[in-house]
């Protein structure tokens, strides 16, 4: 297992363990704010694996049967090679109860919520109404992301010192993306609102807490 490897696999799980998570699924084994008014249509399940936005709604109505006032504070998957993989994880946080759970969606349709539902640090909500993962994925190879094998993607609500100020992002990065010795994974961030490129972060970002 590369170094770069071994990193993913430690944010799936240090995301997990921040959201009540209980498990992470082997590769190949494998929320929520009231959806934008203007919601992109959902991708498709196919061959090739599903698309962030395949099982959306889905998610979203597994995290309000959670907890009713449920918000969509993330969504990623990891080791993929492409935008489109086996598994994705929609992170909820309920403000209410200062709790937080994880929804997992595989590709032959099954939504689960694989959390505890335990307490945790409430953090900042994304929009329901994300750009699909491969418009994500276009912008940031148009902007020079060389995708590649291990690829992970993330959106979340983003604080990092090549942004101005924190945002949402759609933060994508894999093997290429690596930095050496100083250990660090600088990602290309993807206004999830637009589509359109923002910035290659520093790498020294990290999500940004509600309070």
């Amino acid at each position: 297992m590369t170094r770069l490897h071994q990193f993913f696999l430690g944010i799936s799980i240090t995301a997990l363990a921040a959201c009540g998570g209980s498990e992470v699924p082997a590769p190949g084994n494998s929320a929520a704010s009231p959806a934008s008014t203007a919601t992109p249509p959902a991708a498709p399940a196919s061959a090739d694996g599903i698309t962030a936005r395949a099982f959306l709604e889905q998610a979203l109505a597994e995290a309000r049967a959670w907890q009713p006032d449920a918000e969509l504070v993330g969504v990623s998957t990891s080791l993929a090679d492409g935008p489109r993989n086996t598994f994705w994880f929609y992170d909820v946080q309920s403000p209410g109860q200062g709790r937080c759970t994880r929804i997992r969606a595989l590709e032959n349709g099954d939504v689960e919520n694989v959390g505890t539902g335990g307490a945790c640090v409430l953090m900042k909500p994304v929009s329901a109404g994300f750009v699909d993962s491969p418009a994500a994925w276009q912008a940031a190879r148009a902007a020079g992301f060389a995708g590649g094998d291990s690829v992970q993607l993330s959106l979340r609500y983003q604080r990092d010192a090549a942004l101005p100020e924190p945002q949402p992002c759609w933060v994508l990065w894999s093997d290429t993306d690596g930095g050496g010795q100083a250990g660090l994974i600088r990602g290309w961030c993807v206004d999830p609102a637009s589509g359109q490129f923002v910035v290659r972060l520093s790498g020294q970002g990290r999500p940004d807490p509600l309070q």
